[in-house]
């Protein structure tokens, strides 16, 4: 597919267009994205010259891969709503109360640290669901609090969920897993320390940041050397789960010292609605059933079902070529977070019956509020989605891409964090940006001479830092707490860390590259 001007400025004009509307005319996300949509298919009919029939299968490539998200958000909408209307938010807040210890590091622990042990588990937008009501049932700030979420869990994405996205990468590259590993947790110490500042300082701006750098200094090179030694010893997969236990732990115990509280002391905090046990359990068993279920023993004994879609492959009008796909978005009905949320959710429900802290009216109240808290986010995840699968196939991110590379030349480095920025900002998916992006920051480290591996890794990294400001996942905070219409300003709020993060890992990887290729 050849290169040219026109091209490029067209390329990248819907996502220009989708972030102003959201983040400066303050419109609906559901509105913004339908706007940008009609504008990416007037593009890529017009000036890409894409093909009606290729049109309709990129979009029935984004509906099969927005239903991948769509479920999760379901899922952890109604998870959220049987918790919240049996009165376990009330419970957590009045224990966090009650410990009455340091609000800051309370903050930084949840939204920071806890959240990346969430993204090591399960991930999928499931730590923003979880983390992100829980800061709010305790008593922050909607906004603040989502916001934090989003830039604090987003160092523990590439190595997160099991390492979904590091192995798409790994694939798509076909380069060696454990160098690749190791260079890439190497490199994440720079955002595991940035994401750390930078929910600081979300929660009370430089003084916070200030007072709190001690804490988070020493824990974020604790946590970077558990996710560097699970990436050395060949256990990639586990690396940021690994890195959130330690990081949690640590915060926990500077917490208690703050507190002078001991664990006996703790345990005998009373809360005025249900047991903290108890308001926990629907999301202790969330976690404990993904690990349980990673047990290879256990694993084997469930039916490997999945739903998939098959698409052929084809050439534009241009000359791009898109692959076929034999199995595309596959959802394994016993891997997929909709598993864990639905047994979750299932348990919870029996519980909160057979102690009576939930009702038959209740549970008619949490239908409700799951479908009318859900109903907006459904369908823009689903625009989004059909938008950018027109935008890849029809070519407009391969030309946005490829101009960025022929602009930049040998300072590319410093542009390849912003490559997975993109794509993660587009689909909500480290794993789909690298998937996206992957094979080209490799051909192009090749042309431009420069180090696979490193390009390879700054590429995944940014789609971690990009995740922070997808809309979809956006959209999963603000519809799990009931803060819609506000994705807009979440965005503003978000996009100075996520972008400062990626300047800072490129000019860190262009300074490696002058000195030693």
């Amino acid at each position: 597919m050849e290169f040219n001007l026109l091209l490029w400025i067209t390329a990248f004009l819907p996502i220009i267009i989708l972030l102003f509307l959201m983040s400066y005319i303050k419109m609906s996300s559901r509105k913004a994205a339908f706007i940008s949509l009609g504008i990416t298919i007037l593009l890529s009919v017009f000036i890409y010259q894409f093909q009606f029939n290729y049109l309709w299968i990129a979009v029935q490539k984004g509906i099969a891969l927005s239903l991948y998200v769509i479920l999760i958000i379901v899922g952890a909408v109604f998870l959220y709503n049987i918790v919240d209307i049996a009165g376990g938010f009330n419970s957590i807040k009045d224990f966090m109360k009650n410990i009455d210890g340091d609000r800051a590091i309370q903050f930084i622990l949840l939204s920071w640290a806890f959240s990346g042990f969430i993204q090591g588990v399960t991930g999928f937008g499931v730590p923003i669901a979880i983390v992100g009501a829980l800061l709010i049932g305790t008593g922050y700030k909607p906004l603040k609090s989502i916001t934090a979420v989003l830039i604090g869990h987003s160092w523990a994405i590439s190595f997160g969920s099991m390492g979904s996205s590091f192995f798409a990468l790994q694939l798509v590259t076909e380069l060696e897993p454990i160098k690749l590993g190791i260079t890439l947790a190497l490199f994440f110490y720079i955002p595991i320390i940035a994401t750390g500042i930078a929910v600081a300082h979300i929660y009370g701006g430089l003084k916070a940041v200030k007072n709190n750098l001690l804490y988070i200094f020493p824990i974020s090179l604790l946590i970077g050397t558990a996710q560097l030694a699970a990436a050395a010893g060949g256990f990639a997969h586990i690396g940021a789960l690994m890195g959130g236990i330690v990081g949690t732990v640590s915060l926990l115990l500077v917490l208690f010292k703050k507190t002078n509280l001991t664990f006996k002391d703790i345990k005998k905090i009373k809360t005025d609605h249900m047991p903290i046990g108890k308001a926990l359990l629907p999301y202790a068993v969330l976690i404990g059933s993904v690990l349980l279920f990673q047990i290879p023993l256990i694993k084997s004994f469930l039916p490997q079902l999945q739903i998939d879609f098959s698409f052929p492959g084809f050439t534009t009008n241009l000359g791009y070529q898109v692959s076929p796909e034999q199995s595309y978005s596959p959802i394994k009905l016993f891997s997929h977070p909709i598993f864990f949320l639905g047994l979750s959710s299932l348990i919870g429900l029996y519980i909160y019956f057979k102690n009576k802290y939930l009702s038959f009216k209740k549970f008619k109240k949490v239908i409700t509020n799951t479908y009318n808290k859900a109903k907006s986010s459904v369908s823009t995840v689903l625009i989004l989605m059909i938008m950018a699968l027109i935008m890849n196939n029809s070519g407009m991110i391969y030309i946005f891409a490829k101009g960025m590379a022929n602009f930049s030349g040998k300072i590319f480095p410093l542009f390849s964090p912003f490559i997975g920025i993109l794509g993660a900002f587009l689909t909500g998916s480290n794993t789909s940006s690298n998937v996206l992006f992957g094979a080209f920051q490799l051909n192009t480290a090749g042309l431009l001479d420069l180090s696979p591996v490193m390009i390879s890794s700054t590429q995944s990294l940014g789609g971690s830092l990009g995740s922070a400001i997808a809309p979809a996942k956006i959209l999963l905070g603000t519809s799990v707490v009931g803060i819609l219409n506000k994705e807009g300003e979440i965005i503003k709020r978000c996009i100075g860390y996520t972008l400062s993060i990626g300047l800072i890992v490129g000019l860190v990887s262009l300074i490696i590259h002058f000195i030693y290729f």
